[in-house]
């Protein structure tokens, strides 16, 4: 018997059924599977700021998976917010789910939002904090990385009392940063503070002299503090559990989103 061509009749089967059954496995991935997801509940968002500067709603609706829309705006909505003891505003639509009124928010008053949409009711009530202001803003730079980064520095005065909380935002040439900044007073407690806050800069569009850097100073609530705190967590994924939760929601079930009651403050300047 010839051993030598019967190993070599062996191999070859071996690798004929091996090469087999990869194809039938690639065959198998390439079957298309289609899965009936079940439709998440689709719930009302609202986004309603309250400022001394004005008043905005926007109202949209969370879409399913399937959908390829990034949002849906919602229209047709009654939507009011009342000062305590006064007559409630009823804001007026001006574009899809935008909604505007010439109301403006006092410190240390309390103000009621009622959105009213298609036989639902959603309501939730806040205070307007003390407004805080911003002292000084300028430009300084840091050191990241052996690369040297601008940095926007922004000086207020913190009252006495614990329990102010604020939030940042800064826009390069009208373009806002996305990123969330806040802070609370647990260490800055009636004291002369500096925030610090890098440059936002895109990659596409290095900074250049003569762009403009606006930052605004928001007095937020704690509830607002709150939401902005588990969003931020929540985006970068820091929890124990296996998804990241849902920031803290004030509306009644169907809803979600947040009422911003706030003071803002605001500065520019030119970069050099």
């Amino acid at each position: 018997m010839n051993y030598d061509a019967l190993h070599k009749t062996g191999v070859g089967s071996v690798v004929y059924m091996g090469c087999l059954a990869v194809w039938v496995m690639i065959s198998s991935c390439e079957k298309i599977i289609d899965l009936e997801l079940p439709e998440a509940e689709k719930l009302y968002v609202i986004e309603a700021l309250l400022s001394d500067a004005g008043c905005r709603v926007n109202l949209s609706r969370t879409l399913d998976l399937s959908d390829s829309n990034h949002y849906d705006i919602v229209s047709g909505a009654n939507i009011t917010i009342a000062e305590d003891g006064r007559t409630p505003v009823r804001l007026t639509q001006v574009n899809g789910g935008y909604y505007r009124a010439g109301i403006i928010g006092r410190s240390g008053r309390s103000y009621t939002l009622r959105v009213e949409v298609n036989g639902n009711i959603f309501t939730t009530t806040s205070q307007v904090p003390e407004k805080v202001a911003v002292d000084s803003f300028y430009i300084s730079e840091r050191l990241f990385f052996g690369r040297t980064r601008k940095v926007a520095m922004l000086e207020f005065q913190d009252p006495p009392g614990l329990g102010n909380v604020y939030r940042f935002i800064q826009y390069v040439n009208t373009k806002k940063d996305n990123n969330i900044y806040i802070t609370n007073d647990h260490l800055i407690d009636g004291r002369k503070t500096v925030y610090e806050m890098l440059v936002f800069e895109d990659e596409k569009e290095p900074l250049k002299a003569g762009d403009q850097l606006s930052v605004e100073l928001l007095t937020i609530t704690p509830f607002m503090y709150n939401y902005w705190y588990s969003l931020d967590q929540g985006a970068l994924g820091q929890t124990q559990v296996a998804s990241p939760a849902n920031p803290v929601n004030p509306f009644q079930k169907g809803a979600v989103g947040y009422f911003s009651t706030h003071t803002l403050s605001s500065r520019s300047t030119a970069l050099r």
